[in-house]
Order: C-alpha cells, then structure tokens, then sequence
C-alpha cells in the first residue's frame, strides 16, 4: 500500500456518533470546511447542544501511519458500551510505543500533545513508587509531569506501570475508528 491523501469530510460526513449510554442516541456527523487546511466536525444533539472540534481538512496515510492506526485499535478501546464510545484510549507499557502514537497524531493534528488535558494519561500496575513513576513517563514522552495520573491498582505487574491514554472526546474516537 502507498501513500494516499483523505479528506476527512469524506471520511466522516453522513456518519453517525456511537450511540449514547444515557439517551441510547446516535446523531448524525457533519463537517464544515472552515479553510485550505481545516474542517469542523460537528453534531447536534436533541438539545441543540453542538458538539464540535476542528481537524485537519486532508489526513495523509502512509504505510507506518496506518500501522500506527492499527496499533490503536488493536491498543484502544473498541468497544462502544457503556461511556467507551465517548474516549480515545491507547494503552501499553512500552513508553516507546506509546510516545509513536502520540507523535503520530500530534505529526497528522489529530491530537496535539500541548493540549493533553492535566491528568488525561493514567498509569496503572506500577511497582515503584508514583513520582518515580510520573518522572518516568514524564520524562520518557517528553510531557509535563501534570498530564499523568497514577491509578492504584492491586496487580503491580510492570516496574513503571502501563501507560493508559485516556482521552474524553467522542469525534476524535470517531474519526479514528
């Protein structure tokens, strides 16, 4: 497979969210090109609330991109019970991986690390204690110690824990799956 160029309103537009937990309401994707390089995906809810994010109007796929997208859902949550359909996850405890996904989608504008919410990346089964833990991966993915979480959990299986992205936003799942 070579590289290919896709526009993202192509991808998306007509497409439908997962439905909702709460409502068990789907609603229907549109997208808005707001300039050369930029589209707003949006949808409405019964409400009128609009939920909205701006990506990347083309999104260029080489081979490793698309491996690092199969990493993902092989990586991510699939699932679309309960509240998963509303995250973007990617867990693993190779901070190597996990910082290839991470350029990755920061390289394509789909998830750009400056905006990593505090404490959106959760590390779990650590045996060593959490600011050694922290300034582990902190260090390792090159981000502000305030992005990670440690979350206690009874298996401590790894010495500096598995690394959870963990990321609440219901179009970026959506436009990744």
């Amino acid at each position: 497979m070579g590289d290919q160029i896709v526009k993202l309103k192509n991808l998306v537009n007509g497409k439908f969210t997962y439905s909702s937990w709460s409502t068990d309401s789907s609603y229907i994707l549109k997208c808005k090109e707001l300039d050369k390089q930029n589209v707003l995906i949006y949808y409405v809810t019964k409400s009128n609330k609009v939920v909205s994010r701006r990506f990347p109007r083309l999104i260029h796929i080489t081979p490793k991109f698309a491996c690092i997208l199969g990493l993902i859902k092989g990586e991510g949550a699939n699932a679309t019970g309960k509240s998963n359909y509303r995250r973007f996850t990617f867990t693993n405890s190779d901070w190597r991986l996990v910082n290839e996904v991470l350029d990755s989608l920061n390289k394509k504008k789909l998830l750009l690390k400056e905006n990593l919410k505090e404490k959106s990346i959760y590390i779990m089964h650590y045996q060593q204690e959490e600011s050694m833990v922290v300034n582990y991966w902190s260090r390792k993915l090159g981000l502000s110690a305030s992005k990670f979480k440690c979350v206690e959990t009874i298996e401590k299986t790894r010495e500096y824990g598995i690394c959870h992205v963990y990321i609440s936003d219901v179009l970026l799942r959506r436009v990744i799956d």
